[in-house]
Formats: structure tokens, sequence, C-alpha cells
């Protein structure tokens, strides 16, 4: 019987070691403070959320962001040009298109706070995982149609 006891533990330290990701402690660009906006269209019709996070270094040959998890979701990331500067976007979202489901066999494949966010990216041909802390929240915001939105 203790045989038994001692076999699953030892499985079960495998298989949840291996399903976690392995975060980099430095990462070969730098980031701003990031920030969460829910936002939704004036007849409610689309809603989300995003995760909006400056760009103060990245060199593109060195580092190629993929996405971005948050609260128990993952979704794609888009470099864009704001009146921030470049920003890393992630839409999150019941009704957003862009969010991509996580197989929901495995566990979500990090233990964050609420103010935490992994971003993934491509580094030397391997995907590698860094983790963004005191991600703020901002005031929800309305746009009048989703083009609007869009277009902002």
């Amino acid at each position: 019987m203790k045989i038994n006891i001692y076999f699953f533990l030892i499985t079960l330290m495998v298989v949840s070691c291996s399903s976690s990701k392995k975060l980099e402690g430095i990462a070969p660009f730098d980031l701003g403070e990031p920030f969460a906006q829910e936002w939704k269209t004036a007849d409610e019709s689309q809603e989300g959320y995003e995760l909006i996070i400056p760009i103060t270094s990245l060199e593109l040959k060195e580092a190629e962001l993929k996405n971005l998890y948050f609260q128990g979701k993952m979704a794609p990331v888009e470099i864009t040009l704001t009146e921030l500067g470049n920003v890393v976007i992630a839409e999150f979202g019941e009704k957003s298109a862009k969010t991509g489901p996580l197989n929901p066999s495995e566990p979500f494949p990090f233990e964050l706070l609420d103010t935490q966010a992994v971003i993934s990216y491509v580094s030397n041909e391997k995907v590698k995982y860094y983790k963004v802390n005191g991600v703020g929240q901002k005031l929800p915001i309305t746009y009048s149609n989703l083009e609007a939105k869009n277009n902002r």
C-alpha cells in the first residue's frame, strides 16, 4: 500500500512539473506600466477587455512577441503605435473574436495574481515566457460601435 502511495505522489509531481512553463528572469525587451481596460459598444453587442503594455525597447531580431496570458485566458498580442507610443495589445473577452481558447483539458499554465500576466515570445527559435507585474485597472470605456473602437 505504501508503495502505491509513493508511486502516485511521484507521478503527480512529474505530471505537474511537466505541464508548467519556465519563466525567464530577464527578457530581450523592456516594458512600461501595463493596464487593463474593459470596453463595450454602445449597443452592448460587443464587449471585452484589453491588456495594454507600453514597449520601451524591443529588438525584433531578438524577440518576437506572441501571446499574453492573463486571468486564466490567453490572447495573441498585436504591436500598435498609439498616443502612448508603441504598445502591446492583447484583446480578451467572451464576445471578442481575438481571444484564443485554452485547451479545456489542460490547466492554465501559470499561477498568477490579478495584477500579473505572462507574455510569450520567440527568441533563438525557442518559445520563452516572461512575467509582467503591476497590471493596473483603468475605468471602462464605451465606443459607439466596433469600427470606432478599432479606429481609435
